[in-house]
Order: C-alpha cells, then sequence, then structure tokens
C-alpha cells in the first residue's frame, strides 16, 4: 500500500446503510468508532475501483496507486474531523478526483478549468442519469459558495478545499480560532438553505 503524506480532509458524520461491508457503512465506522478493520475492508472494497478511476484521469497506474492511497491516509489521519455531506461513496470518489487534478494542475499536462469542465464525475460515474444529477448539484455548490460573503468564503475554501484546520486558517488570515469556528458555520448554515 503507497501511503506516503500527511494531510487533511474535513466535511456531517454519517449514518449507516444496510450492507455491514458496503462503503458506506464500512466509512461511517471508521468515522464514528475509530474501527480500522472497517478501515482495512474499507480499503479493500474501495481500492480498485477508486484506482481505476483515478488511472482515467492522471494516465498514470503508479501515480494513481500513489494518489488513492495518499486520500485513504488522510481519511484515517482525519477520521475524528472528517464531515460528510454527500454519499460516502460520492465523498470517496471527489476525493480521488480532486487530488488527480491538484496533481495534473502541478504537472502542467492540462488546464484545470478544462478537466474539470470535462470530468464532473459522480461516484456511479458509469450511470449517465447520476453523472448529470452529480453534475447539477455540484453546480448548484458551486454557486452557493460564490454567493456566501467574502470572508466566509475564503474560511469555507481554505477549511474544504486546502484541507486546512481552523487553527491554520485563524493563523493564515490573523483572526481568531473563534472568528473562524462562526464563519464555518454561517457558510455550512447558507450552503445548507441555498442546496436544499
Amino acid at each position: 500500500m503507497l501511503i506516503t503524506k500527511r494531510a487533511s480532509i474535513t466535511g456531517t458524520k454519517l449514518a449507516p446503510s444496510k450492507s455491514v461491508d458496503s462503503i458506506d457503512c464500512l466509512l461511517w465506522r471508521v468515522l464514528r468508532d475509530d474501527d480500522s478493520q472497517a478501515f482495512e475492508k474499507l480499503f479493500v472494497v474501495g481500492y480498485h475501483p477508486l484506482r481505476s478511476f483515478c488511472e482515467k484521469l492522471v494516465e498514470n497506474n503508479e501515480v494513481a496507486e500513489e494518489l488513492v492511497s495518499e486520500v485513504f491516509l488522510k481519511i484515517w489521519i482525519n477520521r475524528n474531523v472528517i464531515v460528510i455531506s454527500s454519499s460516502p461513496k460520492s465523498y470517496l470518489y471527489t476525493a480521488v478526483r480532486n487530488i488527480s487534478f491538484d496533481y495534473l494542475r502541478k504537472e502542467k499536462k492540462y488546464s484545470f478549468t478544462n478537466i474539470e469542465n470535462e470530468l464532473a464525475i459522480p461516484c456511479d460515474h458509469f450511470d449517465p442519469q447520476k453523472r448529470s444529477e452529480y453534475a447539477e448539484l455540484q453546480e448548484s455548490i458551486d454557486n452557493a459558495v460564490a454567493r456566501l460573503p467574502k470572508q466566509c468564503r475564503l474560511v469555507f475554501q481554505l477549511s474544504r478545499d486546502q484541507g486546512l484546520r481552523y487553527v491554520e486558517i485563524a493563523d493564515r488570515l490573523h483572526l481568531s480560532v473563534k472568528t473562524i469556528e462562526t464563519q464555518m458555520s454561517r457558510a455550512l448554515k447558507s450552503l445548507r438553505k441555498s442546496i436544499v
């Protein structure tokens, strides 16, 4: 398992699904119970489809293996702070998509904008109906984020897009942690109203 880097992922705790070994249930057990066995099963169940998905984006098997391993590492390291607002499966595919885009941007192989326009891919990326629904949801989220007040939007993006903790955001913006918590609370409340 090529797990190499530490980073953070933030995001609502989720509820279990019916199948004990489903991605939804396994990820829920990891986040709620710090269940290392559930994490191992999640890796076994999710690794290969996520690696295949990632490989289509980065066009390199070794890089795909490393990026997907990094996503799993981030999940384990940050299991106590992760909040998921979509389905766990969608969360995993989105995390892989985002890390792939970051890699491609750094490698300057493609324009990030072109990739994002072409590949707004949901967890069930082979189902055109699900893909369409996901694209609409993603557009709705992006529009809602763009409408946030400037400071709220900046705090939200630093937390969600860059994975910074509240303390790090407060330090970067020269604000108190309490202010960051308030801004994030306002941002999430506004997004819930906009997207529901």
